[in-house]
């Protein structure tokens, strides 16, 4: 998948961090008015839930206009049930995956939007999943990561503590969930014809006989635009106590205003 330029937007943050110490991995979503850029986005994120190719047949198929066919069928929208709702989650997800792969170094595999049940129908398990092999040559290494990542967002409100208290907390039920959302990754990309993808997934099924390092991280998504003193504080000493631990890490995106945002980019959903 090409880095979509909406990146070039994205300010990591350093010296961030809880009260209790702990530095976590923030980023600013510094976005501008750009139609060019907006656009782009949309196709990346359109992208997510159905191919090109499989658009193609499907206008043919039913003789409909791309935008009615996405709009009916593909795309949450704005004023169905769970639709608001539908594109936060999945805008936050898509946007921290895009962290991952195109700044942070990981592979993040695509298909948890794509061609599902219900447009506006999560699938369950571990939100995301990406990893990172040590050797260049991609053999199993017991330094090979895999993060299992709990995406937590609150487009509509500048708060900070609560959302990232919501991630960390769900973030601790990932170790059960992490199998059987491997497991689902696995068989998907290969449905999808993505057999490489298949493959290096089905490498970190088998951590007793191959070995590698496993990571979870709390990732936290709001609307608040500044963080006073590159401290955030107020979340609940417990919670705190869990973001200690060594396998434990902490993702904070924020940026002004992202309901708006994410409502102006899916509304471009269309092509």
């Amino acid at each position: 998948m090409d880095c979509p330029k909406y990146i070039e937007w994205i300010v990591r943050e350093a010296g961030i961090k809880l009260e209790n110490g702990k530095e976590i991995s923030s980023f600013l979503l510094d976005y501008k008015t750009n139609e060019a850029y907006f656009d782009e986005w949309a196709l990346h994120i359109r992208r997510h839930y159905i191919s090109d190719e499989e658009l193609r047949a499907s206008v043919d198929a039913l003789g409909l206009p791309p935008a009615e066919y996405l709009t009916e069928y593909v795309i949450p929208q704005r004023g169905e049930q769970m639709g608001g709702t539908a594109r936060s989650n999945d805008l936050t997800e898509i946007l921290i995956a895009d962290i991952l792969e195109f700044i942070e170094g990981y592979q993040a595999p695509r298909c948890k939007q794509y061609t599902r049940s219900g447009k506006n129908q999560s699938e369950h398990g571990t939100d995301i999943i990406a990893y990172k092999y040590h050797k260049a040559d991609k053999q199993p290494n017991s330094n090979d990561e895999l993060l299992a990542v709990e995406v937590k967002a609150t487009l509509t409100s500048q708060d900070s503590c609560e959302v990232i208290e919501s991630a960390v907390k769900d973030s601790q039920k990932d170790e059960v969930r992490l199998a059987h959302t491997l497991d689902y990754y696995r068989k998907r990309l290969g449905e999808l014809n993505k057999k490489a993808e298949a493959a290096e997934v089905a490498r970190f099924q088998n951590k007793a006989e191959r070995n590698y390092k496993t990571t979870y991280i709390a990732a936290a998504v709001s609307s608040t635009l500044t963080i006073p003193n590159n401290v955030i504080i107020g979340i609940n000493g417990d919670v705190l106590e869990l973001t200690l631990k060594d396998s434990q890490r902490v993702f904070f995106v924020h940026g002004e205003k992202l309901m708006n945002l994410a409502h102006q980019i899916y509304e471009r959903c269309k092509k």
